[in-house]
């Protein structure tokens, strides 16, 4: 698939998959894509139905933009109505706030902005003032000590409108903090994508790799470790 393709509305199939998948979200900065997926017993799209969307928690299937331009086919766009662009949230981004090398505190300082400047001299990014997050509420999902997804929390931006750097990892800090233990289950921090939670955009708490970028560095490893091994 060419990747002039990929944009919002595309609509593929994997291979040895009739059920086609359309694109909700294309992040180009995080070269990822976020898809709704046919549901043949609805003879139409799992989210296809809006006003069922508001009443439940929703998830979209995230691929790289790189698996889908070599392994799917391209069938056709269907570019999303107004309806589906105010709620599917196109504009927003896959990944916010990543950072590898500092890791979720335990106990938030009592300064919001102390947290938010280790985090801008642990990522290197410089001091700067503005939106991290164009949204007015998100959902977040903090992960447990084992890395499992607990409850997600409503949290609004002060503004009514969008979330600050300052605000946003300091909500989503004190979501995380009464889980972390001693060992954590990822390294780094970051907020991911999830999907909806009753049509409001959903962000899950993990490291400075989205979960699905981490499963493929380790499938790759095991390939290579399998690799060396092999007479």
């Amino acid at each position: 698939m060419e990747r002039a393709r990929i944009k919002v509305g595309a609509v593929y199939r994997w291979p040895h998959d009739d059920r086609p998948n359309r694109v909700l979200i294309h992040d180009a900065d995080a070269d990822v894509v976020m898809c709704d997926g046919w549901r043949p017993h609805l003879d139409g799209w799992g989210l296809a139905n809006l006003r069922q969307v508001r009443m439940q928690r929703n998830n979209f299937y995230p691929a790289p933009v790189s698996t889908v331009m070599e392994k799917a086919t391209y069938l056709r766009t269907e570019p999303l109505t107004d309806d589906e662009v105010a709620m599917f949230r196109p504009d927003l981004p896959f990944a916010v706030m990543q950072c590898a090398a500092m890791q979720w505190p335990a106990e938030v300082p009592p300064t919001v902005s102390d947290l938010v400047e280790r985090w801008r001299a642990a990522s290197g990014v410089e001091a700067r003032s503005g939106v991290a997050l164009n949204a007015s509420e998100i959902y977040l999902y903090p992960f447990g000590p084992k890395g499992g997804q607990k409850a997600g929390v409503r949290v609004k931006a002060d503004s009514g409108t969008a979330f600050t750097p300052e605000e946003l990892l300091g909500k989503a800090a004190i979501l995380q903090a009464p889980h972390v233990g001693d060992v954590l289950p990822t390294q780094g921090v970051g907020l991911y994508r999830a999907g909806l939670h009753r049509g409001i955009p959903g962000y899950y708490l993990w490291g400075g790799d989205s979960k699905m970028h981490e499963h493929i560095a380790d499938f790759e490893r095991r390939q290579s470790r399998k690799g060396d091994a092999a007479p």
